[in-house]
């Protein structure tokens, strides 16, 4: 393996955190590379981000092109397009991220690689999932507006907010529950006042035409007609995450995601985190969470850095 490379920012992923993060260590002529597994993202499925002023709309993809451009305008950030194996700190203390073949010293780390969904095995669930299967109603429920809405619920959280708020979209839906989620009298009656009929029972198959959901069909053998599927997948750390924490001690909060402070700092010295690697955020939130992280890792520089950086091209 060859030897490391000096840097002094390396960011874990390259979505709107990693990106906004680049783009204004960029600009402070900080020498950054941005590590973006080849895999497919976590929104690939996705047919245009929304809420986001100024790019609503377009594909995952376009907006990562464009940030390039406008990233490498600056001349001081590369992309790294392989997954980082390993991050650890040599007796100085600076941080080594590794790749499968290749090795970079860091002062400064920001984790901005998110989770990774777990689909569930069900028959039609992947070829539904982001068209009339969606995980967000301010991502895709205009897009799916005035259909009947299954609201699939595993938590009390969205067995309580969602039938509600949904109406934002649609009056029409049903609520379909595990069995094995308490549903408390309370929650019954305000579901009788809403007119939002309650299902018990987990989906074993979706019937769909082309993507588009027809029906669920429960364990119990109950089919339930529905046009859109509000689902939650379940999520999991990246193998990376696990690995800081045995090696640097990092703490999680108590849902599993990285803790941080109001600054994105987590209690490693030296180690941001921004956007879904601390709970699932939209575009707009994790671009404004990587940015914060920049912001302060400038602030901070001079009184953690020994040196100051040197103002040219990243090494690649």
């Amino acid at each position: 393996m060859q030897d490391a490379i000096d840097i002094d920012v390396a960011i874990v992923g390259g979505g709107p955190a990693g990106l906004q993060a680049a783009l204004v260590l960029a600009r402070t002529r900080k020498r950054v590379v941005v590590f973006d597994r080849p895999e497919p993202p976590r929104n690939a499925a996705s047919h245009g981000v929304h809420n986001f002023v100024g790019l609503d709309g377009l594909l995952p993809a376009d907006i990562r092109e464009r940030a390039w451009e406008q990233i490498e305008v600056y001349g001081s950030a590369t992309l790294e397009r392989s997954a980082v194996t390993s991050i650890d700190r040599d007796a100085a203390g600076t941080f080594v991220v590794a790749t499968a073949d290749r090795r970079w010293r860091a002062r400064q780390v920001v984790l901005a690689l998110g989770y990774h969904d777990v689909p569930p095995a069900i028959a039609g669930f992947r070829e539904c999932w982001g068209e009339t299967i969606i995980p967000c109603p301010f991502c895709d429920g205009y897009e799916n507006r005035d259909r009947r809405w299954g609201i699939v619920a595993s938590t009390t959280r969205e067995l309580e907010t969602f039938p509600r708020m949904v109406q934002n979209w649609t009056s029409d839906r049903v609520v379909i529950a595990s069995r094995e989620l308490e549903v408390t009298p309370a929650v019954e009656a305000e579901l009788a006042r809403l007119d939002v009929p309650l299902y018990r029972g987990e989906v074993a198959a979706i019937d769909h035409d082309d993507r588009a959901v027809r029906s669920v069909i429960l364990d119990g053998g109950e089919t339930v007609e529905v046009g859109t599927l509000l689902w939650s997948m379940e999520e999991r750390r990246a193998p990376l995450i696990d690995q800081l924490v045995e090696r640097l001690g990092l703490e999680l909060d108590e849902s599993g995601h990285v803790a941080v402070d109001e600054a994105q700092r987590t209690n490693v010295e030296g180690l941001w985190a921004a956007g879904d690697v601390q709970g699932w955020m939209g575009a707009i939130e994790s671009a404004s969470a990587g940015g914060r992280a920049a912001a302060m890792i400038v602030h901070d520089w001079y009184a953690t850095s020994a040196e100051a950086p040197v103002a040219e091209a990243a090494a690649g």
